[in-house]
C-alpha cells in the first residue's frame, strides 16, 4: 500500500503591502506564515474601528491599532491604515504585534505557563509612561488577556527583556527584534516629545496661576486699603481747611494757639499724603508685576494649548474617541 506524505499548507500575503509588513519587521518564515493565515487586512480609519470595536479585552484605556480575532481554527488579523507621517513605523510595530497575538494562541498551556512568570518579570523594566497606563487597563481585566497582551507589547516594544530565555522564545518569530523596537519607537516619538513637553509645562502653569491668583487677590486688597487711605485724605483735608480758616479768624484777634495746631495737623496731612503716594506708587508696580507675569501665562497658556492641537491633530488620524492633551483656558 502506498501512503501518500501531507505537506502543511503555504499561505501566501494577502497583499503586497501585508508582504512588505512581514518584510520590514524581519518576521522569520514561521512568523510570516502564522501571519498570513491569519488572512491580514489593511482597513481605513472608519471600518478598522467598526471591525475591531468588540473585541475582547480591549477597553477605552487601550489605544486600537490592530485587533487579532479568532474561533479557534481561524484567524482574522486587521490592523488600522495610517497615513500620518509623523506615525511613521505604527503599521510594522501593529503587524508584529498582532502576529504575535496568533503565535501566542498557538503555544501549549504548558509554554505558556513557562512564560507567564518571566513575562510578568520582564513588565517591571517598562519605563514608557503611556505604555503603563495601557498595560494597567489590561491588568485589571481577564489574566489571561494580560498575559496574552503582555507576550505582544514586551516582545514588540521593550529593547532589553533582561532574559534570555524570552530573547530566545521571540527568535522563532523575528530575525531582528530591535528593528520591531526601532518601529515601535519611532511610531511614538513625536506623541512622546509632545508629552514630554506638556508634562514639562502643566506644573509650570499650575506655579503660575497659583502666582496669578495670589497676586490679584493682594492688588484687590491694595485697592481697598488705597481707598481707605483715600477717604482718610479726603476727611483730614476737610478737617484742615476748616481748622485753618479758624486759625486765621483766631489770629486776626491777636490769637495764635490754634496756629500751632493747624501746623500740626498740616504735618500730618502731609505725611499722610506721602504714605498715599507710596500705596500708589507700590500698587501700580504691583499691577505692572502682574502684568508681565500673566502675559508670560498666556504664552505658555498657547504653546500648551498649540501642542493639544497637535496631538488632536495626530491622534484623530487614528483615534475615534477624543485626544490625549486637554486645551488650557487663556488667563486665570
Amino acid at each position: 500500500m502506498l501512503y501518500r506524505q501531507v505537506f502543511p499548507p503555504i499561505y501566501l500575503p494577502s497583499s503586497p503591502k501585508i508582504a512588505q509588513l512581514a518584510l520590514e519587521t524581519t518576521m522569520t518564515e514561521k512568523a510570516q506564515q502564522l501571519f498570513y493565515k491569519q488572512d491580514p487586512e489593511i482597513a481605513p480609519k472608519g471600518k478598522f474601528h467598526n471591525l475591531c470595536r468588540n473585541v475582547t479585552g480591549h477597553t477605552k484605556e487601550t489605544i486600537l491599532l490592530g485587533c487579532f480575532t479568532s474561533d479557534g481554527n481561524q484567524g482574522k488579523i486587521v490592523i488600522q491604515s495610517v497615513t500620518e507621517p509623523r506615525l511613521a513605523g505604527m503599521m510594522e510595530m501593529t503587524a508584529a504585534h498582532e502576529m504575535l497575538h496568533a503565535a501566542y494562541q498557538e503555544l501549549s498551556s504548558q509554554e505558556r505557563q513557562r512564560l507567564s512568570p518571566r513575562l510578568k518579570q520582564a513588565v517591571q523594566r517598562v519605563k514608557d509612561a503611556n505604555l503603563l497606563s495601557v498595560l494597567k487597563a489590561y491588568a485589571a481585566g481577564d489574566p489571561e488577556i494580560y498575559l496574552n497582551e503582555l507576550h505582544s507589547h514586551l516582545g514588540t516594544t521593550l529593547s532589553e527583556l533582561g532574559d534570555p530565555v524570552l530573547e530566545k522564545h521571540y527568535r522563532q518569530y523575528f530575525q531582528d527584534r530591535q528593528q520591531v523596537v526601532a518601529f515601535a519607537q519611532r511610531s511614538r516619538s513625536v506623541l512622546a516629545s509632545i508629552e514630554t513637553q506638556v508634562q514639562a509645562l502643566e506644573p509650570q502653569l499650575n506655579a503660575l496661576e497659583s502666582s496669578l491668583k495670589e497676586e490679584k487677590d493682594k492688588i484687590q486688597r491694595a485697592e481697598e486699603d488705597l481707598k481707605t487711605s483715600r477717604q482718610t485724605l479726603e476727611q483730614m483735608q476737610a478737617n484742615l481747611t476748616g481748622l485753618k480758616q479758624q486759625a486765621e479768624a483766631s489770629f486776626s484777634r491777636g490769637n495764635a494757639n490754634l496756629v500751632a495746631q493747624y501746623e500740626q495737623a498740616r504735618s500730618l496731612y502731609n505725611a499722610e499724603v506721602e504714605n498715599y503716594n507710596w500705596q500708589v506708587q507700590s500698587l501700580q508696580n504691583q499691577v505692572t508685576q502682574f502684568g508681565k507675569k500673566l502675559e508670560t501665562y498666556n504664552q505658555k497658556v498657547e504653546i500648551y494649548n498649540g501642542l493639544a492641537a497637535k496631538s488632536r491633530a495626530i491622534i484623530g488620524t487614528i483615534q475615534l474617541d477624543s485626544p490625549e492633551v486637554t486645551a488650557k483656558p487663556g488667563s486665570p
